[in-house]
């Protein structure tokens, strides 16, 4: 059975990746996070209104304080504070999650001489923020204060410093790191082969187009890029319901399912198809541009601009409608049952039933990508049913990759590897970076 963690164990190792970085502003003490993050899981078990809490706040710093007011460019988030400063309680914390939704706001927490907290105001523009986070923005927003905690379900904290996530506390289990299996191992190899296709179409595409300046080469990077994305977006707006679910990507739609509503959706792929065409023709246009401008020193022709213009605004719909796509997709997790995706991601069915019942004798929870080494064995049965109707499909069926949401926001993967079952635990899905700043710790520590 895992160690208990408790919301001491999180404030030591923040405490100690903060500590250890070269962030040069003032660090806070390790009893101002102990504080801090005993409150805000508090908090997160109680309910406001029958709605469950759900709350970022940031930490300031004397630093961060005396510049956060500033605005740079015009959706750059801004420190507004409050008259006073508010104690910050799980009372106060509590009635005020209620006017500060993630996506638009965070409440901003400082602490005084004597290690209080308090409240000290909000900031703006947090949409900008979780956009990045969620890949619905390509472009970094600045960032206030030295760490977020994101309250992001009952007993669930996630500490973020810039965009990277230092840790994150799920009732008892204390995640120190995420596996990226969309960058290396058994997951990344499965998705860019299915994007075989797509490449084809996009290659045919620049040729028939006659796009000179382009191969297939200087695009295959973005195909295979969203392709994780959509999946990755998926798994998040299923997340975001909280009442669990699952997708599969097979390629046998009769073997061991039964679906209780089938049909061929598929306009995620005809979106990324849009995308990287708009994405291409954008490109040619401001690469014309940029030629015209430089031979001629001067300002290039009205129908020039025009093309620019039309080029952007094709683009925008593009993205609209890989956005409205995945929701699509998403929303169809909201009935019982699995959603069940082509090696192409069109939806064959929803509400569907696994009828596959052998389970393997054991599954195999891997703590790194490639799923080489460091297995640790577990008894299916330990499983949930949602759980446990994957491993059962998945073994029976190599080729095919699960996704399971839990009610707590845990997301896992499995697959079969060779002879094995394996299975990944908290996998990287948010479009999480690697802050220069934070530096490894020593084994002894982490």
């Amino acid at each position: 059975m895992s160690e208990v963690k408790t919301t001491i164990d999180l404030a030591t190792f923040v405490y100690q990746k903060l500590q250890a970085s070269k962030f040069k502003g003032k660090k806070p003490p390790e009893t101002v996070l102990s504080s801090l993050f005993s409150i805000l899981f508090y908090a997160s078990l109680a309910t406001e209104e029958s709605d469950f809490i759900k709350v970022t706040v940031t930490l300031l710093t004397k630093e961060f304080k005396a510049t956060a007011s500033r605005q740079g460019s015009y959706d750059e988030s801004q420190l507004f504070p409050f008259d006073e400063p508010i104690p910050f309680t799980e009372k106060n914390l509590i009635k005020l999650s209620k006017a500060a939704d993630p996506w638009s706001s965070s409440l901003a927490v400082d602490y005084d001489d004597h290690d209080q907290l308090f409240i000290y105001g909000m900031i703006d523009q947090a949409l900008h923020f979780q956009s990045f986070l969620n890949f619905e923005r390509e472009e970094k927003p600045h960032t206030t204060g030295i760490i977020q905690t994101i309250i992001e379900d009952v007993g669930v904290l996630n500490v973020i410093f810039e965009f990277e996530p230092l840790a994150t506390l799920n009732k008892s289990q204390l995640t120190r790191r995420y596996i990226d299996v969309f960058k290396q191992g058994p997951v990344a190899d499965f998705m860019k082969k299915n994007t075989a296709e797509l490449k084809k179409h996009v290659d045919r595409f620049i040729r028939s187009e006659k796009y000179a300046e382009f191969t297939l080469a200087d695009w295959e990077e973005l195909i295979e890029k969203l392709y994780v994305q959509s999946i990755s977006r998926i798994l998040l707006k299923i997340r975001n319901y909280r009442h669990g679910g699952a997708i599969l990507i097979t390629n046998d739609f009769i073997k061991g399912l039964a679906p209780k509503y089938s049909l061929n959706y598929d306009r995620l792929e005809i979106a990324k198809s849009n995308l990287l065409k708009t994405s291409i023709l954008y490109d040619s246009v401001t690469g014309d541009l940029d030629v015209a401008e430089s031979e001629a020193k001067k300002a290039v022709s009205m129908d020039d601009y025009l093309d620019y213009a039309e080029s952007m605004d094709a683009l925008q719909e593009a993205e609209s409608e890989l956005k409205g796509a995945v929701r699509f997709i998403s929303s169809l997790s909201c009935v019982d049952g699995l959603v069940v995706l082509s090696y192409r991601l069109h939806v064959k069915s929803f509400g569907t039933v696994i009828t596959e019942k052998e389970l393997p004798e054991s599954v195999q929870v891997s703590s790194t990508a490639v799923a080489r080494a460091n297995l640790k064995p577990m008894d299916p049965k330990h499983f949930g049913t949602r759980h446990r109707s994957l491993f059962a499909y998945c073994y029976a069926n190599p080729g095919s990759l699960g996704f399971v949401i839990s009610q707590d926001g845990e997301i896992r993967a499995v697959m079969k590897v060779g002879e094995e079952l394996v299975m990944w635990e908290h996998i990287k899905v948010h479009q999480f970076l690697k802050s220069k700043k934070i530096l490894p710790l020593s084994p002894a520590k982490s």
